[in-house]
Order: structure tokens, then C-alpha cells, then sequence
């Protein structure tokens, strides 16, 4: 296993392990409140109408102020650019959501892996010189998240168990010509919170 992928690989172990540690640590806090608490969130997620993508996740509420709530997110997905590769993705995050009345402003920061294979053939030069096929395992990717998100929060002042939102993502690929590739995706979704 080379270097780059054991980075990548106790990267992730981190993260689930982190994102593993804090739910644990917040329900084993008697006096906090677990009704509400998990959300399930659906994304479209791609570089606009030329990259589309999707994304499921859990929203996990580990602190619920007046002024502000610190979630923890997961995320599976994957996304399509035309002619050149498919991804696939997960991710966790951290964020702060600050209510605007029942609108609210949510900043988030985190890590996942990504897999992208290209389109297309691949081939090999034989050791006689010329052209095989081969196998098309892909290439891994560390993943450095960053996003803005915009929403409307029926949670917050109807009582209803969900909130939408759009937003921006900043994301990097590493490894991409032995540096990071920012891409910028649009992020549109719902989130619905379970046991209201």
C-alpha cells in the first residue's frame, strides 16, 4: 500500500471514528433532549447541469441554541461529468446553522473520499511494447470540504419536520496531477427530521 493511500485511508478512519465518538458522547448525555435530533438529508449535488449529482445523508443535531445549532453530517454520493469520469463520495461535516427568523444561514467544514473512474477505455503497454486493456479500478481521492448553505427552516417556526435549502460547495481533489483540483458543486436539498 503506497504512502498517499494509508494517508487517505487513516483520514477516513478519523472521520467515521470522530463522527462515531460525538453522536456517542451526545446520547449518552442524560440531560440532553434526543427527540429531533437526527435528520435524513437528500441533495442534488454537481457542478450545475453539467455534472449532476445526488447525496443522502444524516443530519445529526449535537447542540441546539436560540442563536445557533452545531450538526454533525454524513453523506454517500456521487456524481457524473460526461466523457470524463463518475464519482462516488462520503463525506462527514461539521456545521453552524444561525437562524434568520424562519430562514437560517448554515457553514459547514469537513473531509470524506472520493473514487472517480474514468470514462472510457483503458489501456496498458505490454512488455513487448505494444496496447492491452486494463482494468478500470479507479482512483482514490482525499476530499476537503467547505460549504454555504442558504435555507428556509419549517422546523424553527411551523413545526414542520423539515427545511430546505441551496447553497455552494467547495471541494478539492487530491491527487490530481500530484496536486489538489478545486471544483465548485451547487448544492440543492431537503432535510427531513425523524420523531417530531
Amino acid at each position: 500500500m503506497n504512502k498517499k493511500l494509508r494517508t487517505l485511508t487513516v483520514l477516513l478512519a478519523i472521520a467515521i471514528l470522530g463522527s462515531y465518538n460525538c453522536q456517542t458522547m451526545a446520547q449518552s448525555n442524560s440531560n440532553v433532549r434526543q427527540e429531533g435530533k437526527i435528520a435524513i438529508k437528500l441533495d442534488y449535488f454537481g457542478e450545475l447541469v453539467l455534472h449532476p449529482g445526488l447525496s443522502l445523508g444524516i443530519d445529526y443535531t449535537l447542540s441546539a441554541k436560540k442563536w445557533v445549532t452545531i450538526h454533525w453530517d454524513t453523506e454517500l454520493g456521487g456524481y457524473w461529468h460526461r466523457w470524463n469520469h463518475t464519482a462516488l463520495f462520503t463525506k462527514t461535516s461539521i456545521g453552524a446553522r444561525f437562524p434568520i427568523w424562519s430562514f437560517f444561514v448554515d457553514l459547514n467544514l469537513g473531509v470524506g473520499y472520493m473514487h472517480s473512474f474514468p470514462a472510457g477505455e483503458i489501456y496498458q503497454r505490454t512488455t513487448d511494447g505494444g496496447l492491452e486493456k486494463a482494468p478500470n479500478w479507479g482512483h482514490p481521492h482525499f476530499m476537503p470540504t467547505c460549504s454555504v448553505l442558504l435555507g428556509w427552516d419549517g422546523i424553527r417556526k411551523k413545526q414542520l419536520p423539515w427545511r430546505v435549502y441551496i447553497g455552494a460547495e467547495i471541494y478539492c481533489q487530491s491527487g490530481f496531477n500530484h496536486i489538489f483540483l478545486p471544483h465548485a458543486a451547487a448544492k440543492v436539498g431537503v432535510n427531513y427530521q425523524l420523531k417530531r
